[in-house]
């Protein structure tokens, strides 16, 4: 059976209509409770008007006596759910509605998380943007930054929208499996709202295809004519909870402007989404506490790596410059000359850390000199068979090789950009290489060379500075400038976020007893003072309980 639906309202702003009672929602009456039933009625009837409603108008519209009226006003009243106008002599909603609605949604922050973004959509586009969560097989909308334009999108909040025809709810339905989308749809065909409208389930499977492919669902004039809207939802993992979308007229958002906002509004949408989870609105997300390990605070901390033979975590201060050691004591080197350090890597053959274009090696309480480092260095790491690797930074690219002191090696492979982060898998196999200011994080595969593309990290999420592995195989990422951790599923997507409460994580080592602990270096460097007022830990070694333990290599 087809399901059917109250015509949409027209996007465009319109003459006002003439108010009647009688366009409230119809409610069921149950025996016995007429005046609980006329109460909703009453409430109903004050929410539909345009303005402030009086007592001849209510008493004109719904027909009853004006005793009656005063009684039921006055309890509801009383209550916060209606306010009355003295001056004009009217009545309207109260705000305990307000309070309530706060409650309607389950993660009470997602208007506020989103609401940067939307205001940002708006501001970019000159179109209303707009927040909806999924309720069965329609989207509500839970708020809106609305165009400064006279002709623009003017949906109201509340209202429910069918799924089928709107770029919001085929955002949501592409997320969802196939089964699901069919149970809440129906066996169709779908209701007719204009000549575009989807009516056929399986032109409509087809285009959700496309949908979770590009990341975005357009609404090309399909539930009013003469609008156009393009939606992208909002993930929990793999979970569409809510989406967001930009509408306007369509002589505005042609076609080839609605493909060029399209990425963008998935990145807002991938934002949204990681906001909301490092606040913690999303259920089954940790947000373990992330602690200072002692008093000592760094300009720019980087590179940590655990020292399993001297059990104890190796760290520097690049710009110090200077090495710290944080085991049973605290101990620190400041080495020479005085220049900012490149790399550090506690392998099992020893310590070596670079800096102005040479090596030092650790060795008992002291740092020797033991060769030449080579040019453009940025990273080091200790494969699972204890073998150094290294990138260094050239005019072709970011050359990724074993190391060899004093001597070059051959690459393995030569990647664009300037990566500054490596990170090894347990098995050996794969190499993951960070490039910080594109955003991007390649896997290499290290039997041929071959790379791909594993994550691009957006822009408002921060800059992936650091990466490690822990022994599920799953890689870590200190997201600088995005205040929060990020673990990458097989996919590269975000997994799972750990809030910080610094704003500029730069590096991150599993270390520790068990190697159960996760090493976290920070940034104070370059920092407003509201910002360094509200993160006085910037700069510090945090330590945080990511529940999974790293690996260690022989």
């Amino acid at each position: 059976m087809r399901r059917t639906r109250p015509k949409p309202e027209a996007t465009e702003a319109a003459s006002p209509t003439p108010w009647r009672a009688d366009a409230a929602p119809e409610r069921a009456s149950v025996a016995g409770t007429q005046l609980i039933g006329k109460a909703f009625a009453l409430l109903d009837a004050i929410g539909a008007a345009p303005g402030l409603v009086t007592v001849p108008q209510l008493v004109k519209a719904t027909g009853w006596p004006r005793a009656t009226l005063y009684r039921i006003l006055q309890a509801i009243t009383a209550h916060g759910f209606v306010r009355f106008d003295p001056v004009a002599q009217g009545y309207t909603l109260g705000y305990r509605f307000l309070e309530l609605a706060q409650n309607v949604w389950a993660a009470p922050d997602l208007a506020a998380v989103a609401s940067v973004e939307l205001q940002r959509l708006r501001d970019a586009t000159g179109e209303t943007a707009y927040l909806a969560v999924p309720s069965e097989a329609s989207v509500v909308a839970l708020g809106k930054f609305e165009s400064p334009h006279d002709r623009r999108s003017s949906a109201r909040l509340g209202v429910s929208k069918p799924m089928h025809c709107t770029s919001q709810g085929k955002a949501i339905l592409a997320h969802l499996g196939a089964a699901e989308a069919a149970r809440l749809l129906g066996p169709g065909p779908y209701e007719r709202f204009t000549e575009h409208t989807i009516t056929d389930p399986a032109r409509l499977g087809a285009q959700l295809a496309v949908i979770r492919a590009r990341g975005y669902a357009i609404d090309d004039e399909e539930i009013v004519l003469g609008t156009r809207c393009v939606g992208a939802a909002v993930l929990r993992g793999r979970d569409a909870v809510a989406a967001i979308s930009v509408a306007g007229p369509a002589y505005r958002l042609t076609p080839e402007r609605v493909e060029q906002l399209g990425p963008e509004i998935a990145l807002a949408a991938r934002n949204i989404g990681l906001k909301l989870r490092a606040s913690g609105g999303a259920a089954g997300i940790a947000s373990p506490n992330a602690h200072p390990h002692d008093d000592r605070a760094a300009f720019y901390g980087a590179h940590p790596s655990w020292d399993a033979a001297g059990r104890r975590l190796l760290w520097v201060d690049r710009l110090g410059p200077s090495l710290y050691a944080t085991g049973e004591t605290l101990e620190a080197w400041h080495p020479e000359p005085a220049a900012p350090i490149d790399a550090l890597v506690a392998a099992p053959d020893g310590v070596r850390l670079a800096l102005g274009g040479g090596l030092l090696r650790l060795q008992g309480d002291a740092l020797a000199a033991s060769g030449r480092a080579p040019a453009g260095l940025t990273a080091l790491a200790a494969a699972p068979d204890g073998r150094l690797w290294s990138v260094c930074v050239t005019e072709a690219g970011s050359a990724i090789a074993p190391f060899e002191a004093d001597r070059p090696s051959t690459p393995l492979l030569t990647l664009p950009g300037a990566a500054s982060a490596l990170a090894w898998s347990p098995g050996g196999d794969r190499l993951y290489v960070a490039d910080r200011k594109r955003g991007t994080i390649h896997v290499v595969a290290s039997a041929t060379g071959r790379a791909r593309l594993l994550a691009r990290i957006p822009g408002g999420s921060g800059e992936p500075a650091g990466l490690a592995v822990d022994a599920e195989d799953r890689l870590w990422v200190a997201l600088y400038d995005g205040w929060a951790l990020a673990r990458l599923d097989e996919d590269g997507d975000f997994e799972r976020v750990v809030p910080l409460p610094v704003p500029r994580p730069t590096a991150l080592a599993f270390g520790g007893p068990e190697l159960s602990t996760l090493f976290v270096t920070t940034a104070r460097i370059g920092l407003a003072r509201d910002v360094q007022d509200n993160a006085p830990l910037s700069g510090r070694l945090l330590v945080v309980d990511a529940g999974v333990a790293g690996w260690a290599s022989r």
